[in-house]
């Protein structure tokens, strides 16, 4: 309970500073030849939201006593839980701009042991001065909020588009050797290791929209990466070239400890042995428990999946295949079983769903869409359990006929 008082105090004083420190008639802009405009990279953490870091900007001018972080990372609360539950979920949940003292964002991550990083910036005094207008005019009521999207409108992508509005054609970004090597999905897998239950969530809910190369712009939706490209970038003065940064200093060592790493694949495989048994021992009870349990998740998570494609704003959550093996049909399967209805509906059915398994299982590496290596072992059990009803319907089927 006090962890959860601490948090809403953080958020609580994020919230007000802002206003409190523009209130006092601070001029951004004033003497720009003595600012210091910088880009601070945050280590990633442990908690889900802080698990691929953060970017902020920071403006320190000693001579006017001005040390301030500007944020591109927060988000409004709604008085309703259930309200900023849902907007969140449907991908509605709009973020903001803030400003706070240096001081306060230090104490965070100091708190938490999360490294961060400083590079300041090579600018003159004119290019200070446009970034510094864009910054005040980016923070006025009316520009302040966004609509987040992960891969393309971030806290990180936000300062690229910054630096991309002050040097213009003359900013020349370092080619990264991962640019259009890697899709979103194999960029994102590197910072999920430790959590395999949070990367296994995460690759149900993204579609194939993901699973495109990443290219060299793009890759700056990440702050380390953008860190390490704008540590070789230049800039063109002139006949000549400069560096877009023009000093790195570490402000807070990592001391963050990692989990160790969990091979849930072993669960899932599991699960297989489990299908294969009960089917080698014939036990129908077992087997009737068994297929109704695996048979209602896998239509449970269609349903997820259904809402995320069609029912939110999420453009990453669309055209999902893992709706080709995790599909509400699967209801139909459930009824013939409870109500042990094997008619030639239920036969046609079930020869379809293996056609839809077999060809996924047989063109999993030439799809799209990654799949996890989770869901390949479930995949395989679900084939065992279609096919043990197959046969069970046909016998009945001609036991009918023999009747008949």
């Amino acid at each position: 309970m006090l962890k959860i008082f601490s948090t809403y105090k953080l958020l609580i004083l994020l919230l007000i500073l802002p206003f409190t420190i523009i209130g006092k008639n601070i001029d951004l802009s004033k003497n720009a030849n003595k600012t210091q405009i910088s880009i601070l990279t945050c280590d990633p953490g442990n908690e889900i939201y802080s698990l691929f870091g953060h970017s902020a900007l920071r403006i320190l001018n000693t001579e006017d006593q001005i040390d301030l972080v500007v944020n591109w990372g927060l988000f409004q609360f709604s008085e309703n839980q259930f309200d900023f539950g849902y907007d969140f979920a449907k991908g509605r949940l709009n973020y903001y701009m803030g400003i706070q003292p240096m001081s306060n964002f230090i104490s965070e991550y100091s708190r938490k042991k999360r490294g961060v990083r400083e590079q300041v910036l090579n600018l003159n005094k004119e290019e200070k001065l446009k970034l510094l207008t864009l910054v005040i005019e980016n923070y006025q009521p009316e520009n302040r909020n966004y609509q987040y999207e992960f891969f393309y409108d971030n806290c990180s992508s936000r300062i690229r588009d910054l630096l991309v509005n002050v040097y213009g054609k003359n900013l020349l970004f370092d080619h990264s050797e991962l640019a259009n090597k890697y899709t979103f999905r194999e960029i994102i897998h590197t910072y999920l290791k430790y959590t395999p239950w949070l990367e296994l969530g995460i690759d149900l809910v993204l579609g194939k929209k993901i699973d495109v190369l990443v290219s060299n712009n793009n890759l700056m939706f990440l702050p380390d990466k953008v860190e390490s490209i704008l540590a070789k970038s230049l800039v063109q003065s002139g006949s000549e070239k400069k560096n877009i940064v023009l000093s790195k200093s570490i402000v807070i060592e990592s001391n963050i400890l990692k989990k160790d790493e969990e091979n849930i694949v072993l669960y899932s495989w599991a699960v297989f042995f489990v299908t294969l048994v009960l089917l080698y021992i014939k036990d129908e009870k077992l087997i009737f428990t068994w297929s109704i349990i695996n048979l209602t998740l896998l239509v449970l998570l269609a349903i997820i999946l259904i809402f995320m494609w069609v029912g939110t704003d999420h453009q990453a959550t669309k055209l999902n295949f893992n709706l080709l093996w995790s599909s509400p049909l699967h209801f139909i399967l459930i009824y013939s079983i409870l109500k042990k209805r094997w008619n030639k509906f239920t036969y046609w059915f079930l020869i379809f769903s293996l056609f839809m398994i077999f060809t996924t299982i047989l063109f999993w590496f030439a799809l799209i869409q990654e799949f996890n290596p989770f869901v390949k072992p479930i995949i395989l059990q679900l084939a065992l359990i279609y096919y043990y009803y197959f046969k069970k319907c046909k016998n009945h089927m001609n036991l009918n006929k023999t009747h008949g």
